[in-house]
């Protein structure tokens, strides 16, 4: 969500300690990842809100080694992962973190609708849109639909 390691790591941190903090707040209306993931999300777009009024932009430092040989498909491959990376940080907050939830951490649309504050059929409507659009993109950026799908 925030595009920075860690930024990342100290919302998780944060995320913990809320919980920690109002512990008995927790009603068990959901599963306790369930809420974390409610608070980590709430934690991140508080974040984001902090870093577009500073107009501050993620560092990342990814430094390889130059010993290591990279093979062409790799690169290709790295070359694809960039490509959606920018596609997914060109979504809005909400559709970000439907599209993370989903994608990456794998919840399903109930839990997604649950931590999103969101209808199923909305999660799961928005989450269409959301590869279908990212699909386009990349495939409108030179990336043909079977490269697409090994990835």
């Amino acid at each position: 969500m925030v595009s920075n390691k860690e930024d990342a790591l100290d919302i998780v941190q944060e995320s913990f300690v809320k919980a920690y903090q109002n512990w008995e707040k927790f009603r068990g209306d959901s599963a306790v990842s369930t809420w974390l993931y409610k608070i980590t999300l709430n934690l991140s777009y508080d974040f984001l809100k902090k870093r577009m009024k500073s107009n501050t932009l993620p560092v990342e430092k990814d430094f390889e080694d130059p010993r290591i040989c990279i093979n062409e498909k790799k690169i290709i491959e790295s070359d694809m992962i960039n490509i959606i990376k920018k596609e997914v940080e060109a979504l809005t907050p909400k559709q970000k973190s439907i599209f993370i939830l989903k994608s990456y951490d794998e919840l399903t649309y109930k839990e997604i609708a649950k931590i999103t504050n969101s209808r199923i059929g909305t999660v799961k409507a928005t989450y269409f849109q959301i590869v279908q659009k990212i699909k386009k993109n990349v495939c409108d950026k030179g990336v043909s639909k079977n490269e697409l799908h090994t990835i």
